[in-house]
């Protein structure tokens, strides 16, 4: 099963992320939200996110997400969406050009009990962790291989496939089975 990316929900869960954290940084935001992925890909058989992710140089990225941090910063190139724009608009900010800050509370109707449950839990687990830490932690087989396959062309991000990340996870045999039923 497929979650498909929603940018409404995606703000949601942002706003709910950065509402959580003492100081949290895009990056800090985007590493808790990859874990959280994980978590929920564990538990349920897909990422609660929807979004495709990308091994950048500091790990794994969610591309639309990152998207809708960099409206929220006030990038306005034609890769941001103008729908990104306007769901930012007095939901989120960057300030200094990475401190996220919610404008608001979130939305908790967009987002599933599940989905709340494992960024609760992720938040818990790797929030507030040093940025060389978290960093470290985040780069799982999946970005390496992505990394490695996009150095190897001469790119600066490399796109992480699903089933490199469902290998990561530690019941990786238990959901490829669910899957495959």
């Amino acid at each position: 099963m497929q979650q498909s990316f929603s940018p409404k929900r995606a703000v949601e869960a942002l706003i709910f992320i950065s509402q959580r954290l003492a100081k949290p940084t895009i990056h800090e935001v985007l590493k808790i939200q990859y874990f959280a992925d994980k978590l929920h890909f564990s538990e349920h058989g897909f990422m609660a996110s929807g979004d495709s992710y990308v091994a950048m140089n500091f790990g794994p990225v969610a591309s639309n997400t990152y998207d809708l941090l960099k409206a929220a910063r006030g990038d306005r190139g034609r890769w941001i969406h103008p729908t990104f724009v306007s769901l930012v608009d007095g939901s989120l900010t960057v300030l200094g050009g990475h401190t996220v800050k919610a404008l608001r509370d979130p939305d908790l109707d967009e987002l599933s009990r599940a989905e709340v449950l494992c960024l609760e839990e992720a938040i818990e687990e790797w929030g507030n962790m040093p940025f060389d830490e978290r960093t470290e932690l985040s780069h799982d087989s999946a970005w390496t291989k992505a990394w490695g396959e996009a150095s190897n062309d001469n790119l600066r991000a490399g796109e992480m496939q699903t089933m490199d990340i469902l290998r990561t996870l530690p019941n990786a045999e238990e959901v490829l089975e669910h899957l495959q039923s």
